[in-house]
This record gives structure tokens, C-alpha cells and sequence, in this order.
């Protein structure tokens, strides 16, 4: 079955199960419920972050229609997600969305999900293309008879070079992309309340090995994965289990294997060009951009032959060869600090704190002061959803008795190395949240940003 006929049939069953009055199909096309009874989100994986200016106008004339004025949300995988949506309305958004061809299939549940890709590996002249060998492990791992239900979801990123942008040592499988078709892999690494980084699985792979590599993890994945205890159920709860070396051991037998069964597509990375250019870096607040803004973003940008891709950051990236006007409103998009910010506490039943807020009130305190090379990440419970954990400087809330009363505070971290290396952020102290923007700034002192 292809991959198209598999997300027909799942919306298919989507429309039958609303039209009972039931709830819509959950978390493996990408619904959730919200804190707020009986609305929902819907995510939509954009495969590498590559969109196309007809998908990205699709997706905000539904938030538009269906999000009572939420907007576009931009998440850490290079997903986009609508908010607000009553149940009844969410068959007719996946059947839009399919039509336009953006796929919900494993946009969240226990499967492989959207696979990132550095935004700009293709326009990097000192990177590789990697978006064909991407697609191709895409199809494959699709069609395997247990990738919708894993123990847990299993996340994989291909960085185009040596920068590792596309943040390998958060991924169950990181590939990071050598000379001479080579790639470093690192794997077996996820955050979440007791977060661990991944290790190096192989140093020197041959671009044709890694199709089977990912097939092998998946398939160790499915079979030793914990499915009682889902705490313990990613893949890197396998690693801890048997040992780093045990684990390797048994990753490359099946590897071996699997190789060995068949011929592979060996797909040589391209170098990438030189003659298309970064126009902007649009770094939205709280991830989040109006519907208006987003076709005036269209309108704009289509015409000039720029291409839109979405970054891990929470941002918008556009590149072409031919200069882009932007009204002064989006424009200045390009000046915002990098912060990072999960919904938090006002749609996220898991939340503790308000994200938002505390982002917003760290976005004013650094208007006007350059810091454009730090990560600050907030997330609204331990669950670390922003990645706190790793930032340069981190925000994960929790609730804290004073005099009586429960206060909303934020843990503090510093000093994490953005999931492009093993190093994770050293907690400092726990701040009221009121007090976050100045514990902020002293932070950034601390990182030597001299403009402060």
C-alpha cells in the first residue's frame, strides 16, 4: 500500500469515527486533545521542513477557517501544528491537508516521526544535500508491517555537516553527514524528565548502509522496546538496559543482516549549491504567526521564486537569488531573539507553567540587544518539549509552595550544547517566574554575550 492510500484510509476511519459522535482519531495522525474541553490540536509533519508556498498557504487559510484565531504554530521537528479545533472539524481539516498532499500519518503516537533535515543542507556550499536519502528512508521505513505500532515514537535527523544543525545527539538515530559519502552516527539519545543524550553508534557509515541501519534500529526498536512501562519505552531505554557496548553489539549484527538481504538504493549525498542565498531568518514569537501573516508572507515571497523552509528553531527561513521586500511587520522577525517556547499551560494538559507569558516577557527584555547566537528554551513541564535541557540557557517549569501559596517557577539551566554535541545544561537554581527575565540577562553576562 503507498504511503498516500495509507493516510486516505486513516482519515477515512478518521471521518467514519466523527460522524458517530466519537472522538477523532488521536495521536498517530496527529490529534490531541487540549486542556479546553472538546477542542483539539492537529499537527502536520513537513517532511524535512521543505513546504511549498500552495501547502503553506493551504495551512493557514484552515487555521484561518478552523483555529479561532490561534494561527500557525511552528514546532522543534519541523511540524506545523493548528489549535483551537472543535472535534467535528477535524476530518474535513485532513482531508484538505491530504489533498494538498502534507501528510498526519505518524505526526505523533508511537511510530517514526517527521524526519528532520538541516533547513538549508542543499544551500549550504560546505554541506550535502540529504533530502533524497531521507525520502528514500522514509518510504521504506513506512512500509514496514510495524511502524505504527512501536513501543514508543522514534525520531531520526540528518545533518548536512559537520555543525550538526539538525541536533543528532537528541535523536533515537542522528547521521551527520562526512566527506567522501560518510556519515557519523549517533544514536539512542531523547530528553524528557531524565534526559540522556546519545553516543556514537558508527564513526565512517557508507551512505548506501544507511537505509539498513535505520531498518535495524527500528526493527531492535520493536521487539525489545518496553511496553508495559512507557517511561522507560524509547530506544534509549534499551541502550541503558544492556550496556552501551552490548547495545552497539547487537544494533550491528542486525544491521549486518539486514544488509545483507537485498540490494540497497545507494544514494550519494549531492553537494550543496552555491548560488541560492539566506534572504531571512524569521524567528517567530512562541513559534506562532498569524494566519494574514502567513499568506501576506505568500503573497510576497511567491512571486520572487524564494523558497520557504522551516527551521528547528521555531522559525521561518527564506532563501533565493533575487532580493524579497518584506513589509517592515515581518521583516523585523529576523531581529528576535531565539526563544524557544513550548504551548505550555494554555492548551497543554500536561503544562505546569505559562510559556508563553515568560517568553514574552524575556522577548521584551531583550528588545534591542544582540544576542543572536544563544538558545533559550522554555518548557511548561519536565517533559522538556523545548529542550531545555541542552540549551544555552533553559526553562522548565514546576509549581512551588510560598507561604501558603503555589507559585509558578521555572527550573534554570545553562550552558547546554543545543543537542549538537553530548553536552547537556548544569541546573543554577529555581526562579520564580516573575523573576526570569532579569535571572535571564545575568545568564547571558555569564555566556560572555558583551552587548548586554
Amino acid at each position: 500500500m503507498s504511503t498516500r492510500a495509507k493516510d486516505n484510509n486513516e482519515i477515512l476511519w478518521a471521518t467514519q469515527k466523527s460522524a458517530a459522535n466519537e472522538p477523532p482519531a488521536g495521536p498517530l495522525l496527529g490529534v490531541y486533545p487540549q486542556k479546553q474541553n472538546g477542542l483539539f490540536m492537529q499537527r502536520i509533519k513537513v517532511f524535512g521542513g521543505r513546504i511549498s508556498w500552495p501547502q503553506w498557504r493551504k495551512i493557514a487559510e484552515l487555521a484561518f477557517k478552523y483555529s479561532s484565531g490561534f494561527g500557525l504554530h511552528i514546532t522543534t521537528r519541523q511540524d506545523i501544528e493548528l489549535h483551537n479545533i472543535p472535534a467535528e472539524n477535524i476530518p474535513l481539516i485532513q482531508k484538505s491537508l491530504a489533498e494538498t498532499g502534507l501528510s498526519i500519518f505518524a505526526a505523533g503516537g508511537d511510530s517514526v516521526r517527521n524526519i528532520s533535515i538541516c533547513s538549508n543542507c542543499d544551500f549550504c556550499s560546505d554541506g550535502f544535500d540529504l533530502l533524497p536519502l531521507a525520502q528514500i528512508v522514509r518510504q521504506y521505513l513506512e512500509l514496514q508491517p510495524y511502524i505504527s505500532h512501536l513501543p514508543r515514537k522514534f525520531k531520526i535527523s540528518f545533518s548536512g555537516c559537520s555543525q550538526a544543525c539538525a541536533k543528532p545527539w537528541l535523536n533515537d538515530l542522528g547521521f551527520i553527514a562526512q566527506n567522501n559519502n560518510l556519515f557519523t552516527v549517533i544514536g539512542a539519545g531523547s530528553l524528557g524528565p531524565k534526559p540522556a543524550l546519545g553516543i556514537e553508534l558508527y564513526r565512517n557509515l557508507p551512505a548506501k548502509d544507511v537505509l539498513p541501519v535505520c531498518i535495524a534500529a527500528t526493527m531492535i526498536f520493536n521487539q525489545y522496546g518496553d511496553r508495559e512501562n512507557r517511561r522507560r519505552a524509547r530506544f534509549r531505554h534499551i541502550r541503558e538496559k544492556l550496556g552501551d557496548e552490548a547495545f552497539k553489539t547487537l544494533l550491528d549484527a542486525s544491521f549486518n543482516e539486514i544488509k545483507g538481504q537485498q540490494p540497497w538504493p545507494d544514494i550519494l549525498p549531492a553537494q550543496g549549491r552555491k548560488d541560492i542565498k539566506l534572504l531571512y531568518r524569521l524567528q517567530l514569537p512562541n513559534g506562532n504567526i498569524e494566519s494574514e501573516q502567513a499568506l501576506e508572507l505568500a503573497d510576497i515571497a511567491e512571486p520572487t521564486g524564494a523558497v520557504l523552509r522551516i527551521n528547528l528553531e521555531h522559525g521561518l527561513e527564506l532563501y533565493g537569488s533575487k532580493t524579497v521586500e518584506l513589509p517592515e511587520y515581518i521583516a523585523t522577525l529576523s531581529e528576535n531573539p531565539i526563544i524557544i517556547a513550548c504551548p505550555g499551560s494554555q492548551t497543554c494538559p500536561k503544562a505546569i507553567a505559562d510559556t508563553q507569558i515568560t517568553a514574552d516577557r524575556i522577548r521584551q527584555a531583550l528588545a534591542c540587544k544582540d544576542c543572536p547566537s544563544v538558545r533559550i528554551s522554555i518548557s511548561g513541564c519536565p517533559n522538556n518539549c523545548a529542550q531545555s535541557v541542552v540549551s544555552d540557557i533553559g526553562l522548565v517549569g514546576l509549581l512551588r509552595n510560598q507561604e501558603g501559596k503555589s507559585v509558578e517557577c521555572y527550573r534554570f539551566f545553562i550552558g547546554g550544547g543545543n543537542g549538537r554535541n553530548d553536552k547537556l545544561a548544569e541546573q543554577s537554581d529555581i526562579i520564580p517566574a516573575q523573576d526570569v527575565s532579569n535571572a535571564v540577562e545575568q545568564s547571558l553576562r555569564k555566556l560572555k554575550i558583551t552587548s548586554l
